[in-house]
């Protein structure tokens, strides 16, 4: 059986998206004995670590910008595959194969302002024409489904949730605590937001709430905010002049895997603040390295939680603020991370690749 994807995610810096889809190609590699096709625009490398086994990647003669790929010439690149697997909620048009349509959130319906006017127009041009033709819709998690429910009623025929998964590179370890602080918090003990800078990530909320936090605790530990810039113009820039001690917060930029594990092992609570998600991927791979979690009351991070978070209301930095001294205290601190390498069995890949291998046959026909 030959299963089709689109690859875009592949390229470039490796975010949610990108993550979740190497894993899933690495599990159905090493589970299944199908052919696994990369599609793209335009020739690349797609930026796939070591699968058991080669993979194919497929392109036109000429390159292409993703969404005139997808109107035009990606529908017969993909013909001959028995399953399509539309990775980022857009389906090519006049697709004949069948299809699963990945759906990871709708925020570009929902929060257009906050998106590029590329992501916006291809999203909302074409999205209810995919959910309406996808043989499946697979949503990230049950609130991405509430939300699909709730701004394209009746569009979808047949919707499933199957929730992202963790690599187990991201489990509870050892790291050179003191390296790792001297690395990214100059020398000091840090909380910690692993995302996208844009908007709704609630950055600005967390910046407010740790300024707060170091008036009424001058020795809490620093905050580090590391991850790509998104879209959002100059709202960091807005919010870090609101801090009072700007040097108490530090932006790497874009991390590594590698770094991306050491910060989630080392920093003393792991927060994400964000006002709207379709998982949280960073979360799930917080809880699984064993971190204490605060979360806001977003309903994708209550769902993959799973009880072993603090959660507060979007949007309210005085609310994050007293989480943060609370899950400072040693007792609540070690609580949490309890919790959270129990909530970590039911966030790894072995729980997650069946349901794909059971879909895809499933969509494809049964086939072998």
């Amino acid at each position: 059986m030959r299963i089709a994807f689109d690859a875009r995610p592949l390229l470039g810096p490796r975010t949610g998206v990108g993550v979740w889809l190497e894993g899933l190609l690495r599990q159905l590699a090493a589970a299944t004995p199908w052919e696994l096709e990369l599609h793209l625009p335009r020739r690349a490398d797609p930026v796939v670590g070591s699968l058991p086994r080669e993979v194919r990647v497929f392109s036109p003669s000429w390159p292409l910008p993703g969404t005139l790929w997808l109107l035009t010439a990606a529908a017969h690149q993909v013909q001959s595959a028995d399953v399509y697997v539309g990775t980022l909620g857009i389906l090519p048009r006049r697709l004949r194969t069948p299809s699963v349509l990945v759906l990871h959130d709708v925020t570009p319906r929902t929060r257009p302002h906050h998106h590029r006017v590329a992501n916006r127009f291809c999203f909302n041009a074409y999205v209810e024409e995919s959910l309406t033709n996808a043989d499946v819709v697979v949503c990230a998690s049950h609130a991405t489904q509430h939300r699909l429910a709730s701004v394209f009623p009746g569009r979808a025929k047949d919707v499933r949730v199957i929730p992202l998964a963790v690599d187990t590179f991201f489990a509870p370890g050892k790291e050179d605590t003191r390296a790792v602080q001297a690395r990214f918090a100059a020398g000091r003990p840090f909380i910690l937001q692993l995302s996208t800078l844009e908007p709704r990530k609630g950055v600005d909320t967390l910046i407010l709430a740790h300024d707060l936090l170091l008036v009424e605790h001058p020795q809490a530990p620093d905050l580090v905010l590391a991850g790509g810039r998104g879209w959002g113009g100059n709202f960091l820039e807005r919010a870090l002049a609101r801090h009072r001690q700007p040097e108490r917060v530090h932006v790497p930029g874009y991390v590594t895997r590698e770094e991306a594990r050491a910060l989630l092992r080392t920093a003393e609570v792991v927060v994400l603040a964000s006002e709207e998600e379709g998982f949280g991927l960073p979360l799930a791979e917080a809880l699984c390295c064993g971190a204490a979690c605060v979360t806001s009351d977003e309903e994708a991070l209550v769902e993959v939680a799973g009880g072993a978070a603090l959660h507060v209301p979007k949007r309210n930095p005085r609310a994050l603020a007293e989480a943060l001294a609370t899950a400072l205290q040693p007792k609540l601190q070690e609580d949490l991370r309890r919790r959270a390498e129990v909530r970590a069995h039911g966030l790894r890949w072995d729980k997650v690749w069946p349901q794909w291998v059971s879909l895809l046959s499933e969509v494809a026909g049964g086939q072998g």
